[in-house]
């Protein structure tokens, strides 16, 4: 176990399971002994939600993210060529290849528990920009082990403080990376991990944000599925609430007259009974008088 393996399982995990991926890291270190390296590790930011998405594609689609270090050398090369039709038609190719990376990136981050907001996207959009503009930025996308999204205003050289979270001296040049870069795990000051903490604790937040606005989006999808659904039980209780009113009287009436003829039974089979008395004296008033 080394900081190195660990940082590139981090980056590469699914988002929301960083924090604890992390502390289950620190954990191991501890029991192996290695305080050095559980601190180093403890030490590890969690990336926002488009670079992670970027840290994605680098594992994932590293094709489409080498497709567009190419492009940018391309535009680079035209811009210096002052090649008007060049710069035209590579900059449609531009817009197309960036939205398609972004929604293979945001199907990525789905199918990784963490679905992309708007927001999110967005800051990825603006890295692949700036990997498109500045040989330093594609360097650093293409390491996988982005902190931050990165901007360019395409004059200046694209601003990496504290994007990684390895120290990658190739990312500020035009050379190929050959090794693995070794993570960050330098002595910072109180005041400057106090701004990491701040830091990690805002992207965090934002990260609970993005998770909230899709679960309300979400619910309100829900909702309004149901809410079709609802109206039509509640009509159907209506109904049925009528039908039932009509089916109460019915029994009132049923059973009233129920008790009525259960009355005049009774008062019939007694009525029986007596004529059926009276009738047997008879016979037996006839059968004296015939014998006698």
């Amino acid at each position: 176990m080394n900081l190195e393996s660990v940082g590139a399982e981090l980056y590469s995990s699914p988002l929301a399971e960083f924090v604890r991926a992390r502390t289950a890291a620190v954990s191991e270190a501890r029991e192996q002994g290695d305080k050095d390296l559980a601190r180093e590790i403890g030490k590890l930011p969690k990336p926002s939600t488009g670079a992670w998405l970027a840290n994605l594609l680098v594992v994932e689609r590293r094709d489409d993210l080498e497709d567009i270090v190419a492009l940018g050398k391309e535009l680079r090369a035209a811009e210096e060529n002052l090649d008007p039709q060049e710069l035209r038609q590579l900059g449609r190719t531009r817009q197309k290849l960036i939205a398609s990376v972004s929604r293979s990136a945001a199907d990525l981050g789905a199918k990784a528990g963490s679905k992309p907001s708007a927001a999110a996207v967005h800051e990825l959009e603006q890295t692949l920009h700036a990997a498109l503009a500045d040989e330093g930025a594609a360097n650093a996308v293409l390491t996988g082990v982005l902190v931050r999204g990165l901007t360019s205003n395409g004059v200046e050289p694209v601003d990496l403080a504290e994007a990684l979270a390895v120290d990658a001296p190739s990312a500020g040049r035009a050379s190929k990376r050959t090794s693995k870069p070794r993570l960050r795990a330098v002595d910072t000051t109180a005041a400057e991990r106090d701004i990491d903490e701040a830091k990690r604790k805002l992207r965090d937040a934002e990260d609970r944000a993005d998770d909230a606005i899709d679960a309300v989006e979400t619910l309100r999808k829900q909702l309004k599925d149901v809410t079709p659904e609802l109206e039509r039980l509640t009509e159907e209780r209506r109904s049925l609430k009528s039908r039932l009113a009509e089916v109460e009287e019915e029994l009132a009436a049923r059973s009233s007259e129920n008790d009525k003829l259960t009355a005049e039974l009774a008062a019939a089979r007694s009525d029986s009974d007596v004529a059926e008395r009276a009738v047997s004296r008879a016979r037996e008033r006839v059968d004296r008088l015939t014998r006698g």
